[in-house]
């Protein structure tokens, strides 16, 4: 159980905390800018103001001499001397000033004076400059400046739309993800909502889906071999428990083949060799099921050996009022597992009877080609049902009552060993279909 977050560990919180600072530091890198541009605006004014004076001077041809000087002062509100090229200034300079601008050549460069003023000094003609000096202006910023006022609502527009922006883009689904995988690796069936992104959200959210789907499929292994490797156990255990009076009752009931019997007796003696056969085999499938082992291939005419299966379970088949049918084609060679395939054959053939309890015909039809051939099995039952097919490949899964759901899963493996398939399906008409296929020999 993860414990209670704060606010502010949550993503959004701290997302809104970068915000209002982000929104706090840029005002005040703008409040700045401004102020620069303030001062810039400042000197210019400065400048045009000194050359259109200087620019008068010189075109009206006025005397350079203190009382023009006065007469300036009072008009541009700003000291205003003039400089010959002795060094004279008209009229005189304040000492601090005169030495800091006694050095000064002209130019259009305001000089910062260490009396707190400005001085600018401009050339005038070949025998006088102009020197302009004005107190430093204030640069006072005020929100209800039209220029200020405009840029700061414009700057907190831009960043409540990227705010905006991106918060949708990445603290929303982000936080959507994070709130969806509580309980997400739990539930199959979830899904998350950003698995349909096409962004790296999405990539991220699919990639956790089949993370979930890789866990889930391989807890559902490591259950099936726990139980296979339990029942591996209790099957060998078993196995070698029933095998010994089980080949007993073999060896005694066919030393009683050669005894004169009544029809009655023989007709008993035949159905327990026959349930003799079958508990065998079931024998057989649990020891395979619990030790598989490689297929001990070798020629084999498959139309024979469902011949053979076909009379081993013909008891069953008579009892069950289940009429067995072959139609096969001769020089099916394969290289096989004989005991293995008649296994199969046999699981496949109970099937079908088991889905006819009030009897019916199972037909068995044995096709060649050229490198494979096709058996097939099919009975006038129901059919398998949707979950059937589903999991039909699935151990333990049978909808049978008392079945186990192991022979047609051991089919498949027996099948699969010999590079063949089988497959489960229904007829159009009724009743259900296996299709077993095998490579043939190359001739």
């Amino acid at each position: 159980m993860h414990p209670q977050k704060r606010w502010y560990q949550s993503l959004a919180a701290r997302y809104g905390v970068v915000m209002i600072i982000f929104v706090a530091a840029g005002s005040l890198l703008l409040l700045t800018w401004l102020r620069y541009q303030q001062q810039e605006e400042a000197r210019r004014v400065f400048i045009t103001l000194a050359k259109n004076d200087v620019d008068f001077v010189r075109r009206m041809n006025l005397p350079r001499s203190a009382k023009l000087a006065t007469d300036l002062r009072q008009l541009l509100r700003m000291d205003i001397h003039f400089r010959n090229q002795a060094g004279q200034s008209e009229p005189d300079l304040q000492s601090a000033e005169s030495e800091t601008l006694g050095t000064q050549k002209t130019s259009l460069e305001v000089i910062q004076l260490p009396t707190g003023r400005q001085a600018l000094i401009l050339r005038l003609d070949d025998q006088y400059d102009m020197i302009f000096i004005r107190e430093t202006p204030e640069m006072t910023l005020s929100l209800w400046h039209p220029k200020t006022r405009y840029a700061l609502l414009a700057f907190w527009l831009f960043s409540a739309i990227f705010a905006w922006i991106f918060g949708q883009q990445v603290v929303r689904p982000a936080g959507r993800l994070t709130r969806g995988l509580t309980g997400f690796f739990s539930d199959p069936e979830r899904q998350l909502p950003e698995t349909r992104r096409s962004d790296e959200f999405g990539e991220l959210a699919r990639a956790m889906t089949q993370a979930r789907d890789d866990l889930s499929s391989e807890r559902v292994r490591r259950e099936q071999s726990e139980r296979l490797a339990l029942l591996g156990r209790v099957a060998t255990g078993l196995a070698h428990e029933i095998k010994n009076p089980l080949a007993s009752i073999q060896l005694h009931a066919q030393l009683m083949e050669s005894v004169d019997l009544d029809t009655e007796s023989k007709s008993s003696l035949g159905h327990l060799l026959a349930e003799v056969l079958v508990i065998e085999g079931l024998v057989n499938q649990w020891l395979y099921l619990a030790r598989p082992a490689s297929p001990k291939k070798q020629p084999l005419d498959v139309s024979e050996l469902l011949k053979e299966t076909l009379q081993m379970l013909q008891p069953q088949a008579h009892h069950a009022g289940v009429t067995l049918t072959l139609s096969a084609a001769a020089g099916s060679q394969i290289m096989g597992d004989r005991l293995r395939l008649k296994q199969v054959f046999r699981n496949v053939i109970l099937n079908g009877l088991q889905a006819m309890p009030q009897g019916g015909i199972l037909g068995i039809t044995l096709q060649a080609e050229t490198s494979h051939l096709t058996v097939t099995f099919r009975d006038q039952g129901p059919g398998f049902s949707k979950a059937a097919l589903d999991h039909s490949a699935e151990l333990f899964f049978s909808e049978k009552e008392g079945g186990m759901g192991v022979g047609l899963n051991v089919a498949r493996e027996i099948i699969s060993a010999h590079d063949g398939i089988i497959v489960c399906k229904n007829h159009p008409e009724s009743g259900a279909i296996v299709e077993i296929t095998l490579p043939m020999i190359n001739s």
